[in-house]
């Protein structure tokens, strides 16, 4: 090798390629003129709905489906007023079945419902955003990669920091070397005291005028509507949401698994300690640890996650207790060999710490693409060709990773995982929490 090459030189080439891996071109199935108006059908209108309209109505909305006509009767307006044509359904796989004229659905869900509708979009060959968490299930995430892969069709998972310029900064600073080998990354939900939605299971109650309660399940078994489901507190429930963890690692995390190439691992370690859940309900209290090996030059890295009262439990004593009760307070850190990065909610505020640390080191060299916004970058890479910057290649693996810390919250075991194969190596009760069987009318996608 050429001794003029700096090492420096040799981490900025590696990131830049890291970066071409992660957003580079792909090959689309059809073009757009200047002026083309991107076709899109909405599913789940109502809540985080209301934001996919407003990108959508810049563009046509040909179709929409919502199960609940009240709570989401102001964006069902919105849409009419704007476009009279579009037809609106109660039951999505109605609107797959009738509109043939489309370019792109958006997502908007409960989680159990994310899987169904975009393997029906991905099948039909369409461009599809998702709000996060990208699924329900580890079988899940990795089929709407697989598919993804194979349709060559625009996809973005909604973790809108993943777009923003403090995250590329974190990657290009950990890359270049800054902060040397980065060991372990710490991650929590903004506060120690949320909650997600209900704990408890609820008691029976009357389903709600307007509401079609059965539709609402989706693939899931069925049960008799309770009080703490819906409209916003599903995320609690474990048949229907991810939990306080699904809720805010793919916001929170992100960063940890962009910047350490946390997504290239063959496998990993897992274990959880804390609240454990209920039949119904996820846990609120816990730690959940994820230990990565050697990937390519990475070293072995842990990752822990805390909510609830283990935001206030000091950490295994991995890392100096001085440098980790500094940034605590931080909702993500990552702590190396020769300084600490953290960031804020939603990878807002990446910086190194202490500041002194920050003017010594200086701004990092710019590798990676900038985009100009999560939902722009999304509408880009369906007119460009040009892969986004959270698609389902990297989006389904930051959600596995996720998935595989739920599997450890509900077996309570150390488990090892294999990424290759997709499954865990040492625990068929884990194994048996890979995928959900359907309940008639919804097997598509889990065949």
């Amino acid at each position: 090798m050429n001794k003029s090459i700096s090492r420096r030189k040799l981490l900025q080439a590696g990131a830049a390629a890291a970066a071409t891996v992660l957003i580079g071109p792909a090959a689309m199935a059809r073009t757009y003129s200047a002026n083309e108006k991107i076709r899109f059908a909405l599913i789940g209108i109502g809540g985080m709905g209301g934001k996919g309209v407003g990108v959508a109505s810049g563009e046509q909305i040909v179709a929409a489906a919502d199960v609940d006509v009240h709570h989401a009767a102001g964006s069902i307006k919105n849409i009419k007023s704007r476009f009279a044509d579009a037809k609106i359904y109660s039951d999505y796989r109605k609107l797959f079945d009738e509109q043939k004229n489309l370019d792109a659905v958006w997502v908007a869900t409960p989680d159990h419902n994310h899987f169904p509708a975009c393997v029906r979009a991905l099948d039909a060959g369409l461009a599809v955003y998702c709000e996060k968490p990208l699924c329900h299930d580890i079988y899940e995430a990795r089929k709407l990669r697989e598919l993804a892969k194979v349709k060559k069709v625009a996809t973005q998972m909604g973790n809108q920091g993943h777009s923003g310029e403090h995250l590329r900064l974190l990657c290009e600073w950990i890359w270049q070397g800054s902060l040397g080998d980065v060991t372990e990354a710490h991650v929590r939900p903004p506060y120690n005291d949320m909650d997600y939605g209900s704990r408890g299971p609820g008691q029976p109650v009357a389903v709600p005028a307007g509401f079609d309660w059965d539709l609402w399940q989706g693939p899931v078994k069925t049960r008799e509507f309770r009080s703490g489901i819906h409209p916003a507190h599903w995320r609690g429930w474990i048949d229907y949401g991810t939990g306080l963890l699904g809720d805010w690692f793919c916001h929170n995390a992100d960063g940890a698994v962009w910047a350490l190439k946390l997504y290239e691992a063959a496998s990993c370690e897992v274990e959880c300690e804390g609240d454990a859940p209920s039949e119904t309900n996820w846990p609120h209290g816990v730690r959940i640890s994820w230990n990565f090996p050697k990937r390519g030059d990475m070293v072995p890295c842990i990752m822990r996650w805390s909510s609830g009262t283990y935001n206030n439990k000091p950490m295994p004593p991995t890392v100096d207790p001085q440098r980790v009760a500094a940034v605590a307070k931080h909702p993500s850190a990552y702590f190396g060999s020769k300084g600490t990065a953290v960031s804020g909610w939603w990878m807002e505020g990446v910086r190194l710490f202490p500041e002194s640390f920050m003017q010594q080191v200086g701004r990092p060299k710019a590798v990676l693409p900038r985009v100009k916004g999560h939902e722009a970058d999304f509408l880009n890479a369906i007119r460009t060709g040009r892969r986004s910057s959270a698609d389902f290649d990297y989006s389904a693996r930051l959600t596995e990773i996720m998935l595989i810390g739920n599997v450890a919250s509900r077996v309570r075991e150390k488990l090892s995982y294999d990424f290759l194969e997709g499954k865990f190596t040492n625990s068929d009760k884990a194994n048996a929490l890979l995928k959900r069987e359907p309940r008639k009318g919804w097997e598509f996608g889990y065949a």
